[in-house]
């Protein structure tokens, strides 16, 4: 994926909090964040404390001597959930506003941050939609829309860990109003992104994880990321997505 120098490159990734042998593949994800080096990265099943975020920032500051600087906008999960695990989106663009939203189930929360680019603002939604059943994510995801329905008309991107696979009712009541970015360049989702070497006794793979932009984004190239295999490790027990975007 050669970089595009006028695009916005954006990532996903659930990192799976501080469990699955965290130490052991933490420097792994360090490294291919460094190598993928997105504007705005959003990530789910964050740790709140100790505070996994800011161990990221540090190390992917501290291997390429101050040259990538993120800032950290982290929201936990709803109630007593939230003291262990949350969602956060890393910017290493200015952020104009942040706001998240209770997604009314399974302690579960979405967030939007807007960043200011060289082109436009791009206001950037990050969710995990929670485990309970499609009736329980299609809710969350109009509970999302809705929010979206409510912010000025601009470019938006909606990414994140959504717990649904290609063609269920969550998903389609996305691709309703969005377009899904995997989908716009290769025709079709990829072959998974769970479960990785992490956990092979995850079950059979899907795709779990998506980027979903509106028509003022132009989807210029995207795919699978923190995908590499290193001593049976991998960054998390899902592989992420990036997407390279222009905005309108």
């Amino acid at each position: 994926m050669v970089r595009d120098d006028t695009a916005v490159r954006l990532a996903t990734l659930n990192v799976r909090n501080t469990a699955d042998r965290w130490r052991a593949r933490r420097e792994l994800l360090v490294r291919q964040l460094v190598a993928l080096a997105p504007e705005v990265i959003g990530v789910q099943e964050l740790r709140m404390w100790p505070d996994q975020a800011r161990w990221i920032i540090g190390e992917v500051e501290r291997v390429t001597g101050g040259r990538l600087r993120y800032a950290s906008h982290r929201r936990p999960k709803m109630g007593a959930a939230g003291v262990w695990e949350g969602i956060g989106v890393l910017s290493r663009v200015p952020v104009v506003s942040a706001a998240w939203l209770d997604l009314g189930a399974d302690a579960r929360v979405a967030q939007r941050v807007t960043v200011r680019t060289a082109e436009a603002t791009l206001d950037i939604y990050n969710a995990h939609l929670g485990l309970g059943g499609e009736a329980l994510r299609s809710g969350q995801a109009q509970r999302l829309l809705d929010w979206m329905d409510g912010r000025r008309r601009g470019p938006a991107v909606v990414m994140g860990d959504l717990n649904a696979r290609p063609g269920s009712p969550t998903i389609e009541l996305l691709s309703g109003r969005l377009r899904s970015a995997h989908v716009v360049v290769h025709g079709g989702e990829p072959p998974r992104t769970v479960p990785t070497p992490l956990r092979v006794d995850a079950g059979a793979g899907s795709v779990l994880d998506y980027v979903f932009v509106n028509d003022l984004v132009e989807v210029r190239d995207t795919r699978v990321a923190f995908d590499e295999v290193e001593g049976g490790l991998c960054a998390s027990d899902h592989y992420g997505l990036v997407a390279d975007l222009g905005l309108r």
